[in-house]
């Protein structure tokens, strides 16, 4: 790798692997440092988990629902996005469920503010992505080197290069698929991680159930982890749409990875109906299976790089399973690659 010069006519360039908010946050930090960034991203939509899923008229939280901000290392950050509208303060009530029973989590030792995008999840990773070199459906295959530096190679069989560092910001498996051939250790470090699945639905009611709570946490169910009531969040059902999203356990979408999603829907949405306590006639109801859900880090670093090959991994499945550790973890994975590059000079 070579430290960049602003007067050099090719200065280094970064491939970023993936366009969620690992791979984005790890972008946006290089290339607000004056650094050539290219982002890949395998679909048409930004942010993975953290994303908006919009059927018809109505929208909905589908993967990640909150967010909080523990980490020093984000206030610039959170600062920033605050002034700018990006993120609010998410004021519903939460309840931890079990045992029949419950109680407010605000009441929790590691309780704190819970954060959202403004109007949806996915504006985080929009806002991230502002004036950055996205290219979008293009799933890379393999991480080549030649005499020219990284290339990388498309699914289609395109070549994508020249780039001096190649950083996959992509579930473990995949990861470890891209560095295997080249980076070993950090390819055995990605498999150490682990990815578990978890269905999702999504209702439109006539009407709110008749509970004080808008989100819950679900410890006492075979089906449901999560309930929350998307519409209680800021910015959300401008047109007062009832809009709610259930998280399905680990365990149970496991067992179900094949199932149809009207089979999950109708499973998820009587399960919600036993835990509200009363008859759900949803007008609109949706599955959608997240195959990389929720990770077991496996005690690994905020992210991976190797500087003498130019090759670094990012995600929350590095060290923190949650979109903190995400952004964390780009943000980490981006100093590192930065501090190589000086280091040079």
């Amino acid at each position: 790798m070579t430290a960049p010069d602003p007067t050099a006519a090719d200065p280094p360039r970064i491939a970023v692997v993936g366009a969620g908010l690992a791979g984005l946050m790890c972008a946006r930090t290089l290339a607000d440092q004056g650094l050539v960034v290219r982002v890949f991203e395998r679909s048409r939509g930004l942010g993975g988990r953290c994303g908006t899923r919009r059927d018809g008229p109505w929208a909905f939280d589908h993967g990640a629902q909150y967010f909080t901000s523990r980490d020093p290392r984000l206030a610039a950050s959170m600062d920033d996005w605050r002034a700018r509208g990006v993120v609010a303060r998410w004021e519903g009530t939460v309840i931890i469920r079990e045992r029949g029973g419950a109680r407010s989590a605000s009441t929790e030792p590691s309780a704190t503010d819970r954060w959202v995008a403004v109007p949806g999840m996915g504006a985080l990773a929009h806002d991230l992505a502002r004036d950055l070199d996205v290219q979008r459906t293009t799933e890379i295959a393999a991480i080549v080197r030649d005499a020219g530096g990284w290339r990388v190679v498309a699914q289609d069989g395109g070549t994508h290069g020249r780039f001096d560092a190649v950083l996959v910001a992509i579930p473990p498996a995949q990861a470890h698929a891209l560095l295997a051939p080249h980076a070993p250790a950090l390819a055995q470090s990605a498999a150490a991680a682990v990815m578990r699945p978890t269905w999702a639905t999504m209702l439109v009611l006539p009407s709110r159930p008749a509970v004080a709570w808008d989100a819950a946490f679900v410890n006492d169910d075979a089906i449901l982890s999560w309930i929350c009531r998307d519409c209680s969040k800021p910015g959300r059902a401008p047109d007062g749409a009832e809009t709610w999203v259930l998280h399905a356990t680990h365990a149970w979408s496991a067992a179900r990875l094949d199932a149809d999603r009207e089979t999950i829907a109708a499973a998820m949405t009587t399960a919600f109906a036993a835990v509200v306590g009363e008859t759900v006639a949803p007008i609109h109801a949706a599955a959608h299976r997240w195959g990389y859900a929720a990770a077991d880090p496996g005690g690994l670093d905020a992210s991976l790089f190797d500087p003498s090959l130019g090759l670094g991994a990012a995600g929350d499945w590095c060290s923190s399973a949650r979109i903190e550790g995400a952004l964390v973890s780009g943000m980490d994975l981006a100093q590192r690659v930065r501090m190589s590059l000086v280091a040079t000079l």
